[in-house]
């Protein structure tokens, strides 16, 4: 039995993990930019029998990392890049991965283009281009995800976002075949602007705001999230909840591979935004939210509908 085999034999019966599924989970190409806590993403991804990786990402392992991060104190120091490729390929032998130690900057709309298009994962550069099936948006840096959200959005490539730092399950998918983008989402006003002369400091505001849902405020102590806005304090990133939106990001591409193989979505659907999902520990809430329209949609159970009400200007649930 091949180590892929291994890896997704008990997953086989679940609804929608069918073995068209599953093959073509394995053939699926994915980028994760940023492969920190939103980046982790990739230990779930492995296990579910994903095995083409490219990653971005041009930090280092620190010790403060090992709280979401499934490392040993060995990879500290390593490159972020480094230490997954390790890491993929002691789970799964077979995996194929390519890093790109850089952090993405208002200048590097042409070379990830051509990096979602398929080239330079090859080194040698002997095999034909193959292009980026998914994206993984793992980066909290508001130039590189307007610089990533325009690119996937101009290629048709679906991003998937799940902010690490949020405190619950957030997940969601820019499908781009909408008109939703994430630029047109979070109001910045600049789809006409080339990503070389955008005011990136400019959008920090809207882009925070962009990242609010109803009940993120009450996951933090007071006055924290001001000193993260200010800079006085680094952004929180608890492994508890980090790998909670691992693991409903890893669930939301399977759902997307199965619609883009024209697969039954047995039982499930893709979350589209502007909607996310939303999973609160704190209280045990899960519910919608419409990010354009402002409202709150709350699943039930018994019939799997979901009512829309209006958010409440207080930010109440």
């Amino acid at each position: 039995m091949s180590m892929w085999d291994a890896l997704t034999d008990r997953e086989r019966g679940f609804r929608l993990f069918t073995p068209e599924v599953l093959a073509a989970v394995r053939d699926c190409r994915v980028l994760i930019v940023g492969c920190g806590g939103n980046g982790a993403v990739l230990e779930p991804l492995v296990r579910a029998g994903f095995t083409n990786f490219g990653l971005i990402d041009g930090d280092m392992v620190e010790d403060t990392n090992l709280n979401r991060l499934p490392f040993t104190r060995d990879a500290v120091g390593l490159a972020k890049t480094e230490a997954w490729a390790a890491y993929l390929t002691a789970i799964n032998p077979d995996v194929a991965t390519r890093g790109w130690r850089k952090n993405l900057t208002r200048h590097d709309g042409p070379w990830l283009k051509s990096i979602l298009g398929g080239e330079g994962w090859d080194e040698a550069g002997t095999a034909a281009a193959r292009a980026v099936d998914l994206v993984f948006l793992g980066t909290t840096d508001t130039a590189a995800n307007v610089v990533v959200g325009r690119v996937c959005a101009e290629l048709g490539v679906r991003m998937i976002i799940g902010p690490a730092s949020s405190g619950s399950w957030v997940v969601g998918t820019f499908v781009h075949d909408d008109g939703v983008t994430l630029e047109k989402l979070a109001g910045f006003g600049t789809e006409q602007t080339a990503l070389e002369d955008i005011d990136y400091e400019a959008l920090r505001p809207l882009y925070a705001k962009a990242l609010n849902y109803p009940g993120r405020a009450d996951k933090l102590a007071p006055g924290v999230g001001a000193a993260v806005y200010e800079g006085r304090l680094a952004a929180r990133s608890c492994g508890i909840f980090v790998r909670m939106t691992n693991a409903a990001m890893a669930f939301e591409a399977i759902k997307n591979i199965a619609a883009m193989n024209h697969l039954p979505l047995d039982g499930t659907q893709i979350t589209r935004l502007p909607q996310v999902q939303i999973f609160d520990p704190y209280t045990g809430c899960a519910y919608y939210y419409d990010a354009a329209a402002r409202a709150i949609g709350i699943p039930d159970w018994l019939t799997g509908g979901v009512r829309w009400e209006p958010l409440r200007e207080s930010g109440g649930r």
